[in-house]
């Protein structure tokens, strides 16, 4: 994204006449120097000497205080003059806390001043865009439109200035037809200034979605108006030049890109801006450019010296750029710790990525000879790397939001996978561990997710001396923010929703995530403990993983790199004596076999299953386990194995995957496939981390299950996000409670009981949670997928029915298990970092460590039959993951072929930790053993000691 001078936007400070009169004549002068500060401070800002205009700023502001006292509406300006001076040298968090001092003293304005509060929460919008915290930044600026339209009647170019705002966020998050939609809507309306960022932002769309034609014409409009606007030269000018040069390289017009970039060149020269974004963008574009320059020699070696040549040379524009945004000049993981005096995060974020992918490059023409080029260049890019994956890391730590640090995670997934790449390659030539370490600790983190965040904070808040007043104060805050997006969401599914409700619902819950931020902020400033912990480096090493491990106990972790070429599948194998760390290039019938096994085990049509389609997911379950367990058969041996998957492999139970491929000239008998599970217990994390971090607290002798089975009406349905749905009634979710409550002592919940008011009121009193009922997942919002207890008519949204995972988020369970026993449970949207998890993630977040959960819809015979089996040896002290195992196996048994298909038994995956939940019944016995041989031993010594007397007589 090119820069834009939107000074409006980016340093919006307005002075006010100050409304006092006096015939104090001391008063009056202060108010003029009051003002003439400003004013000062103001023009200082303006010439980009923004630590000059602070310190005016401030005696502006103590000067204000003099007057008017330390609250006033006369401080606001002052105060959103810091704000601005402080964002402008990348002082984010400080920048948050002056600008929530001048909406304090804005407040006290007789009038409530619409139009600078406008102005305020685009400023803040903006810092919330730089810390990569996009739906902050969204909410924010979607206020501020609001109040435009509703308060101020604002013109529309000034409407259309502040959907650039919207549009540019919703680009940044990927959503481009989104983006498109509100261009197209505003571009006309808007002023000429911003109409040339909306052609630019055009531009930039087209082009990503290969419409080239149609970003070229976009791109010459935005240059033509800016010198229309401007004259020829004018940095503005430049700027759609530098935009302009990109587009022209990455399309391999060379020589254009080059012309174009010398008029910015000259530009730049003539002005002389002191922005150092701008000058950071020409040193980025000059070494895209350099990067990229076509190379006319065909002698190989002749080649790759004048490329090599071409990538330093264009390292050394990079490095510029850096400093043009004060980044550290020798930098490295260690010095660079924190995100705050960098002048845009995103773009050191980029140029360091441009550094490392140069140095990776230069690795790759040196691979052969392994000299002393190619070890500093790996190790150069490796380095560089480790600092993009930090910076992300930080900045993802001070979003509150969940679904923004998903989103983060997920648009910089690709800086996790060439991480783990390079490492790979070092690895592969040195045989040095560290990288191992480093590939493994990047793998974890493109897996990480709002869950593992939230127990570290947990850990941090309760190893901390925050008050228990205030932590009740965030749980509140979240249960508001969840209730209103609820309803939120459900009004604009209606087919005629209501717009006044969708504007009070919007800004309750804009100011409740207000009131969380600033708790948030108030914590880590005023708790040095917390803040401490929060941001330490908490993640376990593969050693530390592998220490965790018992004999029988093994660890793979895939990590599945997927491009427009091929298809990468590193995988981590750890063991408590070795790790291993391996790579395959995968084709298409990987992807093909993973299709292919899900759909045939999760179709609802399995009972009119095809010979042919059974011969073809044998041939799938085997293809995928000749590739996901034979190539470490020998590290495996009969343990007991985690599962951590990426991507797709999140959809397959590998209890599937078939050791040997049957014959298949004859009819398949599925309960003769020799299963994994038949030779192997296997359990599921989302990452090794998580693993580990959420452990039970140990073996129980009495252990507390309550059980929800509703009973649906013949013909009932359910308005969910504007669509009614069926609840089909599921008739065996009533004997299956009861057949587990003969099995476990069991507080049951049953039809008309099941009430989702009945759950909140008790869940978090149990350790066992069993909820057999209908879930409906939200593949848009999975934080709105629910779980569907028995209806209610009331308009309570605690008390309707229908738990939602972010409902979910704001218990704090003391369950060791949740059962997820219900209809359509796991077929959550496919998120990276998230794998599986929709609803499972929200009790995870509320602190069940364990989950038992189906990836598709339960029949209710062999559902009933293998839950009751499940805790039969679960009773016995056998762990979750192997109580799980034996059911299956049970089932299996004790049925034909047609009963046997994958879908009756194989939906059942146990998540997280798998340990048990009670003591083993050959603990009572080695016990009673004990007592009858100490017994024995007793008895023996009492007749010896009577023998002894009667001899001595």
């Amino acid at each position: 994204m090119g820069i834009q001078l939107k000074f409006k936007y980016l340093i919006v400070i307005i002075l006010y006449p100050l409304f006092c009169q006096s015939q104090n004549e001391n008063f009056i002068n202060d108010s003029i120097q009051a003002r003439e500060l400003n004013r000062k401070a103001t023009f200082l800002g303006e010439k980009e000497l923004h630590s000059q205009a602070l310190e005016i700023f401030f005696e502006s502001l103590n000067l204000r205080k003099k007057i008017y006292g330390n609250e006033n509406y006369n401080l606001a300006a002052a105060y959103m003059g810091i704000g601005v001076s402080y964002r402008s040298l990348g002082q984010l968090n400080l920048a948050l806390q002056y600008y929530k001092l001048a909406e304090t003293n804005y407040a006290l304005a007789q009038n409530y001043p619409f139009a600078q509060i406008v102005n305020l929460f685009i400023n803040i919008g903006t810092v919330y865009r730089s810390k990569l915290d996009y739906n902050q930044a969204l909410r924010y600026f979607e206020q501020a439109l609001a109040i435009s339209q509703n308060e101020l009647n604002s013109p529309s170019e000034v409407i259309a200035g502040i959907n650039y705002n919207i549009a540019e966020i919703y680009y940044l998050l990927k959503n481009d037809d989104k983006a498109l939609e509100i261009i197209k809507r505003n571009l006309e309306f808007a002023y000429a200034e911003d109409q040339v960022l909306f052609y630019e932002l055009l531009a930039f769309i087209y082009q990503i979605k290969g419409e080239i034609s149609k970003s070229k014409i976009n791109y010459q409009k935005a240059i033509d108006l800016t010198v229309a606007i401007n004259g020829k030269v004018h940095i503005n000018v430049g700027i759609s030049y530098l935009n302009y040069s990109v587009f022209l390289i990455t399309n391999n017009q060379f020589t254009e890109a080059a012309e174009t970039l010398k008029k910015a060149f000259n530009i730049i020269q003539l002005t002389k801006p002191v922005n150092a974004m701008v000058l950071s963008d020409y040193y980025r574009i000059e070494g895209y450019l350099t990067t990229n320059k076509p190379i006319a020699a065909r002698d190989i070696e002749l080649f790759k010296k004048e490329k090599k040549q071409n990538l330093f040379h264009a390292n050394e524009w990079f490095r510029k750029g850096l400093a043009a945004l004060k980044f550290p000049e020798n930098y490295s993981v260690e010095s660079v710790t924190e995100t705050k005096g960098l002048l845009s995060l995103m773009d050191c974020i980029n140029l360091l990525k441009l550094i490392a992918d140069n140095y990776n490059e230069i690795a790759k023409l040196e691979q052969t000879n392994e000299n002393l080029v190619f070890t500093e260049s790996i190790s150069q890019a490796i380095q560089t790397y480790q600092v993009v994956s930090s910076l992300i890391q930080r900045a993802r730590k001070e979003i509150s939001d969940d679904e923004s640090k998903i989103q983060l995670t997920t648009l910089e997934y690709s800086t996790f996978y060439q991480i783990i790449q390079i490492s790979y390659t070092a690895y592969t030539i040195t045989k040095d561990f560290k990288y191992i370490e480093l590939a493994f600790q990047n793998a974890e983190r493109a897996k990480s997710s709002s869950v593992f965040d939230k127990i570290s904070d947990q850990l941090a808040l309760d190893n901390s001396l925050v008050p228990d007043s205030l932590l009740q104060l965030e749980k509140k805050l979240n249960n508001t923010i969840a209730i209103l997006s609820e309803k939120l969401f459900e009004e604009n599914s209606r087919s005629l929703p209501d717009s006044i409700l969708i504007k009070e619902y919007n800004n309750e819950i804009f100011e409740a995530s207000r009131k969380r931020e600033d708790l948030n902020r108030y914590l880590e400033n005023e708790f040095s403990d917390f803040y401490d912990l929060k941001y330490s480096n908490s993640m376990l090493s593969a050693q530390e993983v592998q220490q965790k491990l018992k004999n029988d106990e093994i660890v793979i972790e895939y990590v599945l790199n997927e491009t427009d070429t091929l298809t990468e599948l590193y995988s981590f194998v750890i063991g408590n004596k070795n790790i291993e760390f391996s790579k395959q290039i995968l084709n298409s019938a990987f992807h093909h076999s993973i299709e292919t096994m899900f759909n045939f085990m999760s179709d609802t049509e399995y009972m009119f299953t095809k010979n042919e389609d059974s011969k073809q997911f044998c041939v799938a379950a085997n293809h995928l386990y000749k590739s996901l367990i034979l190539p470490f058969r020998n590290q495996v041996n009969h343990k007991k194995i985690t599962i951590i998957p990426d991507g797709k492999l999140s959809y397959i139970p590998f209890d599937a995957l078939l050791v040997n491929l049957p014959d298949t000239a004859v009819t398949i008998e599925f309960n003769r496939l020799n299963y994994l599970i038949r030779d192997y217990c296997i359990n599921y994390s989302n990452s090794a981390n998580l693993l580990f971090k959420q452990k039970s607290p140990g073996k129980k002798t009495s252990i507390r299950a309550i059980a929800f089975a509703p009973e649906y009406k013949e013909g009932e349905t359910i308005e969910v996000a504007g669509r009614y749905l069926s609840l089909i009634p599921l008739p065996g979710v009533q004997r299956e409670v009861e057949e587990i409550a003969k099995v476990i002592k069991t507080k049951i919940f049953k039809g008309d009981d099941a009430t989702e008011y009945n759950f909140r009121n008790n869940a978090e009193k149990y350790d066992i949670l069993h909820l057999a009922m209908h879930a409906f997942i939200n593949d848009s919002l999975p934080a709105l997928s629910s779980l569907a207890f028995t209806q209610t008519k009331s308009e309570d949204p605690t008390k309707n029915g229908l738990l939602n995972t972010m409902d979910i988020y704001n218990f704090k369970l003391n369950a060791e298990l949740t059962v997820l026993s219900a209809c359509n449970t796991g077929s959550g949207q496919l998120r990276k970092g998230e794998g599986i998890m929709s609803l499972a993630r929200g009790f995870f977040y509320a602190g069940c460590p364990s989950i038992i959960m189906s990836l598709w819809e339960v029949e209710d015979e062999s559902g009933t039959q293998i839950m009751t089996s499940f805790y039969k040896n679960l009773k016995h002290g056998k762990d979750k993951d192997e109580s799980l195992r034996l059911a299956k196996l049970e089932y299996l048994e004790s049925v034909n072929s047609r009963r046997a298909h994958p879908h009756y038994w194989l939906g059942f995956v146990s998540i997280g930790d798998n340990s048990a939940l009670y003591l083993s019944y050959d603990f009572y016995f080695f016990i009673l053993l004990i007592l009858a041989l100490t017994g024995i031993g007793i008895d023996q010594a009492i007749r010896i000691k009577k023998a002894r007397k009667k001899r001595a007589l």
